[in-house]
């Protein structure tokens, strides 16, 4: 199964996650691309077939998940792409900070690792037909 508007895009620094997070996805019927640094994923984004969603680790090698974050934002092409944040970090953060950020950075939903494999389906089908502006879920 293809999200109607592309791959999927992990972007995880961790080899060992994004390499069972990809072979999770793809034993699913997603097809998926995998990043190892924000740098890589914007060379992705910038290439077609554009990611119907893109699964965002926040520390990364050479870019961070912020900056990807704040590149995608001024791009109005890469803008429309779902994001869901995978972090242990960001999803500790309490509601409303969330909720704030991901308003700020029109983020889809904050995922905290390690992700229940169901939880991870049910955020993905949610999102990744979405256009942006769809409302946040801040649930870890």
């Amino acid at each position: 199964m293809t999200a109607a508007n592309g791959p999927l895009l992990i972007v995880e620094d961790d080899a060992d996650i994004r390499e069972a997070l990809q072979g999770y996805l793809e034993l699913q019927g997603y097809t998926v691309r995998a990043a190892s640094n924000g740098k890589e994923a914007l060379e992705y984004m910038g290439t077609p077939p554009r990611p119907a969603l893109i699964l965002l680790d926040m520390a990364l090698p050479v870019m961070d998940g912020h900056r990807v974050l704040t590149t995608r934002k001024a791009s109005s092409v890469l803008a429309e792409v779902p994001v869901v944040i995978l972090s242990a970090g960001m999803a500790a953060m309490n509601p409303r900070d969330r909720a704030v950020y991901a308003s700020s950075y029109d983020v889809a939903a904050f995922l905290k690792k390690p992700v229940e494999p169901r939880r991870l389906l049910e955020v993905i089908e949610r999102h990744a037909l979405k256009s942006s502006g769809a409302q946040a879920d801040t649930s870890p």
